[in-house]
């Protein structure tokens, strides 16, 4: 009995698979890996594209952000207020870092923690205080005046105060402070309206630590 061979395989899928089975495997990766080698050479190779970095700014040099502009011109430690009632408790001193900040929006700021002025500056590197440590208050220096609200377009001196331990910084020593921007948030408060939110970090300011100690008066 006569028996008829096959026809041979047609079309360009058919000889593909035909070629794929008498290659190995390892040379079909390693085909592959060329190909893709190949194709993003042209685009920068594999390497990940470098991140911006972060803006570093010096003492007094301004950083404008989306709701203020600041600028953070000294940071000094002191040992208290005591005419405003702001004393450190024992063991403790005041860090306090003098900023000049202007309100860039079209309705009053609050300077308190929780949507206000407060959550735009962190000192970093300081013993005991760390990314969330909110300042234990921000006055007014014209008038020693605590949660006032930034009129728009009205620069302002004001001084952020943290309290820390004795010791954990001197005269001299160098100090980052990250400086946060928000993010506009403009439907979903009954209450409140739009209004600025989720502090990021967006630049970083180096100051050099300079000590009071009891003040102008001590």
């Amino acid at each position: 009995m006569t028996t008829t061979p096959p026809a041979p395989p047609q079309g360009v899928r058919a000889r593909a698979r035909a070629l794929g089975e008498r290659v190995p495997t390892k040379y079909v990766v390693t085909g592959l890996t060329g190909v893709v080698l190949l194709a993003t050479a042209g685009f920068g190779g594999l390497a990940d594209a470098p991140s911006s970095p972060l803006p570093v700014v010096a003492a007094g040099e301004s950083v404008t952000g989306a709701q203020l502009r600041i600028a953070v011109e000294r940071a000094v430690l002191i040992d208290g207020f005591p005419e405003q009632s702001i004393v450190p408790d024992p063991g403790k001193r005041l860090l306090v870092l003098v900023t000049e900040v202007e309100n860039l929006t079209d309705v009053p700021v609050s300077t308190g923690n929780g949507f206000g002025a407060a959550d735009n500056l962190r000192p970093t590197g300081v013993p005991g205080l760390d990314a969330g440590s909110q300042p234990l208050t921000v006055v007014v220096l014209d008038d020693a005046a605590e949660l006032a609200q930034l009129q728009p377009r009205v620069p302002v001196e004001l001084a952020y105060v943290w309290q820390v331990d004795d010791g954990a910084l001197g005269a001299g020593d160098p100090l980052d402070v990250d400086v946060y921007d928000k993010s506009y948030r403009a439907e979903g408060f009954v209450t409140y309206g739009a209004r600025y939110e989720n502090p990021f970090l967006f630049a970083r300011a180096e100051l050099e630590v300079d000590d009071v100690g009891a003040g102008a008066d001590g």
